[in-house]
């Protein structure tokens, strides 16, 4: 596992400060608060997962004239290969988060005006409350498990003698592989992100505002999925037993052979994936309260 992000906490709180001026400033913010998110999982190079198993049982049984040759092998064999590669896996987002734009109160006669003091910014939104982390990868995960099963059984006898071979082989392999890679976590669910309360005063004397912003708060979004690179999976297994009995002339030879076999080389590659979005959240913009205003340019 590479680049992966934390989950986002729960219950959580983030709440802006209030801001009350009398006096022209340049940039009124008490929103961009953040609560239960999940982190960002970034991932840049390679896993590689390479096993290799060599299992070669031979077993010979040989006899000279008139003796009797008997071989008998008999093979259990578990060979788990399996494997997990993630990279690159935003967070989850966090259940049951708040995160509030703090409250705005101006009271200055001048706001706004071209000789006085100016308020070019008012901004109490932009909250942010359990969304799921982005997702990026960019490399390749690489899973190459080769297998070589060669179980070889041989009797030989001469001239007037019987042989009997038994080979009997069990043999379970398992190369199946699971790789998942740039996928964006999962929003949270019942969690609110609200902007704060703009209140904004003036004697007749103002202006204009260029921006008064109460919104762009986001809740239980899911996270992106961002993947760059290649997901492969070359799994060979070679299985290849032989039984061998040899008799000569006037003389018995017997070869019994049995084989069980199972091989799992299935594969899951899942890359790229957006998260789902939370459950039950609620996102809203911040109240604004404004009085005798003669030329507001934005309100969002």
């Amino acid at each position: 596992m590479a680049g992966v992000g934390g989950h986002g906490g729960n219950d959580n709180i983030a709440a802006g400060g209030s801001v009350s001026t009398s006096l022209g400033a340049g940039v009124i913010a008490s929103g961009d608060n953040g609560a239960g998110n999940g982190g960002s999982g970034y991932f840049s190079g390679a896993i590689v997962d390479a096993p290799v198993v060599i299992y070669h049982p031979i077993n010979i049984a040989m006899a000279g004239s008139g003796g009797t040759a008997h071989a008998s092998q008999s093979n259990t064999v578990d060979i788990d290969q399996s494997a997990t590669q993630i990279a690159g896996v935003g967070g989850s987002g966090g259940n049951a988060n708040v995160a509030a734009g703090g409250s705005v109160i101006t009271l200055d006669p001048s706001w706004g005006s071209s000789n006085g003091g100016s308020i070019w910014d008012v901004q109490t939104g932009g909250s942010q409350a359990g969304n799921g982390g982005d997702g990026a990868f960019y490399g390749g995960l690489v899973h190459t498990s080769f297998v070589l099963y060669d179980p070889i059984n041989i009797a030989v006898a001469g001239y007037g003698s019987n042989v009997h071979s038994v080979q009997t082989n069990d043999a379970y392999v398992d190369q199946s592989i699971v790789q998942i890679a740039g996928i964006g976590g999962h929003g949270g669910n019942g969690n609110a992100a609200a902007g704060g309360h703009a209140s904004l005063l003036s004697h007749g004397l103002w202006g204009g505002s260029d921006t008064i912003a109460t919104g762009s708060n986001g809740a239980g979004n899911g996270g992106n999925g961002y993947f760059v690179g290649s997901l492969i999976d070359v799994s060979v297994a070679i299985y290849a037993p032989i039984n061998i009995a040899i008799a000569g002339p006037h003389s018995t030879a017997l070869a019994d052979q049995v084989n069980n076999v199972h091989i799992d080389q299935s594969a899951v590659q899942i890359a790229g994936l957006g998260g789902d979005g939370g459950n039950g959240n609620l996102a809203l913009g911040g109240d604004l309260s404004a009085h005798l205003l003669s030329d507001l340019h934005l309100m969002g």
